[in-house]
């Protein structure tokens, strides 16, 4: 990284990044006739009890989500230490200084901006698999291409293998929130230059693969679908 900054008259400050969601967790808790006085404890306690991830291991988050049908419903992520320290380090290394980091699903929600919808982001190496559910992301996965020498070809085959079983996977898990037929698949990364892979995640799910509208003015030719993860660090208001 140093070397490339350096060779491409970079500046080194205010770098900011998304790292893959590799070993983050997300949970919808409900905490039905909770009094607001408790809610630290009692969300700190069931985070415990259904993410039971070591707090020694995990950075843990949490948000409250607009009441619905009399529930009060608590957005839960954890995301692995390592994950984050790795990051911090090797821009140190680089003499970098490093600004803000997100998880990969927030960012290509944010430049998807859809409500509801099936977001796939293939590299070569790894695909990200976001299902969004009232603007924000109710799953994620990362798959890693277990392959020596990975290929486009080896990472499309494990993405059309993996995506049907996440979508049921979520559906199953998630019985009063299921995807319904008509929810689309955004798909972008290097993998989407594959005209072919839209029409084969097409037969594998029965969905429709819709292209992303850019949320900013980009120049003639811009490649979006590969650069989708930076547009939405670009558009976070505040770091």
């Amino acid at each position: 990284m140093a070397e490339a900054i350096s060779e491409n008259n970079i500046p080194r400050g205010g770098v900011v990044c998304a790292v893959p969601s590799a070993g983050a967790a997300t949970q919808t808790i409900n905490l039905p006739g909770v009094k607001k006085g408790n809610m630290k404890e009692i969300i700190s306690r069931e985070i415990k009890r259904t993410m039971p991830g070591s707090q020694d291991v995990d950075f843990v988050y949490w948000q409250m989500l607009p009441e619905g049908n009399g529930r009060q419903q608590v957005y839960a992520l954890t995301v692995p230490k390592n994950n984050v320290v790795g990051v911090v380090d090797a821009c140190r290394a680089g003499r970098i200084a490093l600004r803000g980091i997100e998880l990969k699903p927030f960012a290509l929600l944010r430049a998807v901006n859809c409500k509801d919808g099936i977001i796939v982001h293939g590299e070569v190496d790894s695909v990200e698999v976001v299902i969004v559910d009232r603007s924000f992301p109710a799953l994620f996965r990362c798959i890693s291409v277990k392959d020596a020498s990975p290929d486009p070809e080896v990472a499309s085959q494990n993405l059309l293998r993996e995506l049907p079983f996440t979508i049921d996977y979520y559906n199953r898990s998630y019985r009063d929130a299921q995807l319904a037929p008509e929810v689309a698949v955004y798909l972008s990364g290097e993998l989407a230059l594959d005209p072919k892979l839209a029409m084969d995640i097409t037969d594998k799910t029965g969905r429709e693969v819709v292209a992303v509208e850019p949320g900013v003015e980009c120049p003639p030719n811009f490649p979006l679908t590969q650069f989708l993860p930076n547009i939405g660090l670009m558009l976070r208001e505040k770091w």
